[in-house]
């Protein structure tokens, strides 16, 4: 399947809700794009289709949206086999200046 946009390597972290719960969790965003963002999750599984919050800061700018799960792949134990997911989030509800700044930073 083709990507919508271009992705770029980022390295920053994001607050993650399972929309309907009041848990925050952790999750390290690997890279971004206009579309959408890989992160890898540590310690909480989370299933295609679901739909979540998201909170992050994107060189400076702190964006607050919310977001689709795409797909996940479980990866290898971590320290002390904690379960770690690589996970495609698709960005929805994203405000068009928060938009526009992807673009820009994404170079798309």
């Amino acid at each position: 399947m083709k990507r919508k946009a271009e992705r770029k390597d980022f390295s920053g972290e994001a607050k993650i809700c399972l929309l309907g719960e009041d848990i925050e969790f952790s999750a390290t965003i690997q890279d971004i794009s206009l579309s959408g963002i890989r992160i890898i999750v540590t310690g909480r599984i989370v299933k295609a289709n679901t739909l979540i919050e998201i909170k992050m800061c994107v060189d400076g700018r702190p964006i607050q949206c919310n977001g689709r799960v795409a797909w996940t792949l479980p990866l290898r134990p971590g320290f002390g086999d904690i379960i770690l997911f690589d996970a495609g989030i698709e960005l929805i509800n994203v405000i068009p200046e928060d938009s526009e700044f992807l673009k820009k930073f994404c170079g798309s």
